[in-house]
């Protein structure tokens, strides 16, 4: 019965995309990784389909959206979701904007912690494996197929926020494939991406409503 307890949730706090394990990395396999990281091609801008696995608490079957993500750096990121509904969500220059059936809002994201730490986190590991900040304290893994950066919150405002970020990259490409973010009540929502395409050109229209 324990062992059946413990399997379910290993399922269900999965963040691979294979069916490999994970293992917490050595020192020197963390350096090795932030080495090879550090060698890949700055990410200037990314455009990627994703699909976003929402699940609410102990609710059993997760909420599935889908759409297009787009980053520009250094502070210029969206989602355009187009199914099941039409959802905008844009970060540009500390601005928070939303577009949803015909209506925009804006909120200075820089007054709310929360959402300027976790769009923050999320752009910056876009551009490779070392976590150079102060609101969260990493740890790394792998699978055969993935690195793996955990970031667990320092700051009390982030934790208020979240309890967990993390980030998979896959071990061919270098790219960033998946990224969860635990929250605190037991729900979590998980961004899996596919069909990235690296530094082409992208319009800073994109980041406007």
């Amino acid at each position: 019965m324990k062992n059946k307890f413990l399997l379910s949730f290993l399922l269900a706090f999965c963040v691979t995309v294979g069916t490999a394990q994970e293992q917490k990395m050595s020192t020197t396999e963390i350096s090795t990784f932030q080495s090879v990281m550090g060698k890949a091609s700055q990410v200037k801008t990314l455009t990627a389909d994703f699909v976003q696995y929402k699940k609410v608490g102990y609710v059993k079957n997760e909420l599935v959206s889908s759409g297009k993500f787009y980053v520009k750096n250094p502070d210029k990121l969206a989602w355009f979701y187009n199914s099941p509904t039409a959802y905008t969500m844009v970060f540009n220059n500390k601005k928070m904007m939303i577009e949803e059936k015909g209506k925009k809002k804006t909120m200075d994201i820089g007054r709310s912690k929360q959402f300027e730490k976790i769009s923050q986190a999320i752009q910056s590991n876009m551009n490779g494996g070392t976590y150079q900040g102060t609101e969260f304290s990493p740890s790394y893994f792998q699978t055969n197929k993935l690195y793996i950066l955990k970031l667990n919150p320092i700051a009390k405002e982030v934790k208020k926020a979240m309890k967990q970020l993390v980030v998979s990259f896959d071990k061919t490409t270098y790219q960033v494939v998946e990224v969860m973010l635990l929250d605190n009540s037991n729900g979590s929502t998980r961004f899996v991406f596919t069909n990235q395409k690296i530094n082409a050109a992208l319009a800073d229209s994109v980041f406007d409503l």
